[in-house]
């Protein structure tokens, strides 16, 4: 599918739709689908991304996050984005121009913009890449969604920096952007590669009085 390109800045379009919330309306999945118009379902991954770029997210955010992110992949392979279902799409969101992660956020989304522009970007649009980059996004949303332990660090930001610049990169037609979408992903993976192989390393060097704390309790 061709992208148009939209000139109005992506840290704009956000700032707008919020300016232009209702009275009351609460921020939906759905009601982000539904208003955004021509910037698509990837402003919709950049902005649910957007909290996690700051240091502290918000707590238990991820998980449901993650899960909305596998909807859309999944809606995405098979061509339909048009809604998601009431449990994940209609349920309201913590995010409002409030919130000391909305005003962090859009300082890293105005950074960013600065180096985002149309440039190689006709391999984007080969079927075979779109598959590929939605099979991504799916993963590094299965990461958000993963029970990792809030003291390890990064471990939801790293997915989320890979999926904004992949959908970022999409969405405005930057090929740059995308292969270092795909960059932060490889980096992802193996960061988490070394979490899951020293959490069982420790497992190892304590299995012995791991099994012995649960013998006397048990």
């Amino acid at each position: 599918m061709l992208l148009q390109m939209n000139p109005v800045p992506l840290s704009k379009t956000i700032k707008t739709l919020l300016d232009d919330l209702p009275k009351g309306q609460k921020i939906t999945v759905n009601w982000m689908i539904s208003n955004t118009g021509g910037r698509g379902i990837y402003l919709v991954f950049i902005w649910l991304s957007l909290p996690f770029v700051v240091p502290v997210s918000l707590p238990g955010f991820s998980v449901v996050v993650g899960l909305v992110f596998l909807c859309l992949c999944w809606s995405m392979l098979f061509g339909d984005v048009g809604r998601l279902h009431r449990v994940i799409g209609d349920r309201p969101l913590p995010l409002n121009r409030e919130s000391r992660f909305y005003r962090a956020s859009m300082r890293f989304l105005v950074w960013l913009e600065r180096w985002i522009r149309p440039r190689k970007a006709e391999w984007i649009h080969w079927r075979f890449v779109s598959t590929l980059n939605t099979l991504l996004l799916a993963f590094l949303a299965f990461l958000l969604v993963c029970p990792v332990p809030g003291v390890i660090p990064f471990t939801n930001s790293l997915p989320t920096y890979s999926i904004i610049a992949i959908a970022a990169g999409t969405m405005e037609e930057d090929g740059v952007c995308v292969s270092f979408g795909y960059i932060l992903f490889l980096a992802t993976c193996v960061y988490f590669l070394l979490i899951a192989g020293s959490i069982i390393a420790l497992l190892n060097r304590y299995y012995e009085d791991i099994v012995h704390l649960l013998q006397i309790f048990i």
